[in-house]
């Protein structure tokens, strides 16, 4: 049976680090059956669409048009069937994806650390985004006065997903800059820490990295003499919609325990034990002993 493909791939991403993130292809056997899979070279979860604008002596072995979560890695999809063996398929498609999951279950009232040493003291202002068209870029973050050389520190445990350090605008003291030195790391909820403002080539760590809470990630960068030395993080989740939304946190300080940073206040940072393990994986209770009974 000759199986005839028309092949339309149209890539649509919410970011330029996205744009070579995940692909879709296909294999096919000698039955004409298309097995559709995706390649999730990332290392987050994303949401992949499939949609045919063409379906013709076609079967799926699941609802169309597909949109699913994929994990990184190799992610089988569907297959796609002919109707009458003897007779041609005719298939256009186009794909899609984002970052993120679907309704992500959200730890509002986790307790973050400051990202600087423990022991370190620094000024906190808060930097709030307006709210665009159906919540697209809102919410939170921080900004903390820190040093040159000063490191820049894991709040939560995660695994690295972008590292970007390749701009000098920052340490050459630019007020404001095109792009800024960073670090992304995915958490357990699905929501994702981004960390600044690196020194250039300052990051230790690399993408696909397990870090944990406490783990340095790199050096803050900025002029000596000039405008200094930020550090910034936030916490975000992609909605729905595919737009980042930044959330308020909840922050460890040193006399303060835990609670939100006010604009403008001077806090000192500490790791308690029980915050950077809080994450851990519990060790498992040992089994209960059952005595053995003899006979007789």
């Amino acid at each position: 049976m000759r199986t005839s493909l028309l092949i339309l791939f149209l890539l649509l991403s919410s970011s330029l680090f996205a744009q070579r993130a995940v692909e879709v292809s296909y294999t096919q056997d000698s039955k004409g059956n298309l097995s559709f899979t995706c390649t999730n070279h990332a290392f987050c979860t994303y949401i992949v669409s499939v949609e045919f604008t063409t379906f013709q002596n076609a079967r799926a072995d699941h609802a169309l048009p597909y949109v699913e979560e994929v994990k990184p890695g190799v992610n089988k999809l569907f297959t796609v069937s002919p109707e009458k063996p003897s007779e041609d398929i005719q298939v256009k498609y186009k794909t899609s994806f984002r970052k993120g999951c679907f309704d992500p279950k959200i730890d509002t009232g986790f307790i973050y650390l400051l990202p600087i040493a423990p022991g370190k003291e620094t000024q906190v202002y808060e930097i709030n985004k307006t709210s665009g068209e159906g919540g697209r870029d809102s919410g939170f973050a921080v900004r903390l006065r820190m040093k040159q050389g000063d490191t820049i520190f894991a709040v939560r445990r995660g695994i690295v997903t972008a590292v970007y350090t390749g701009s000098s605008e920052n340490d050459a003291g630019a007020t404001a800059t095109d792009s800024w030195n960073f670090v992304e790391i995915v958490h357990g909820d699905c929501t994702f820490g981004q960390y600044g403002v690196f020194k250039k080539d300052g990051a230790f760590v690399h993408p696909g990295q397990s870090v944990e809470a406490g783990t340095p990630l790199g050096l803050v960068g900025g002029d000596k003499f000039g405008r200094g030395s930020d550090g910034r993080f936030s916490v975000s989740y992609y909605n729905n919609n595919g737009h980042n939304i930044q959330l308020p946190l909840l922050f460890w300080t040193k006399r303060n325990g835990k609670g939100r940073l006010k604009h403008g206040g001077t806090y000192t940072s500490e790791y308690p034990k029980t915050l950077l393990t809080q994450e851990l994986p519990k060790p498992r209770a040992p089994a209960k002993k059952v005595p053995v009974r003899k006979k007789g």
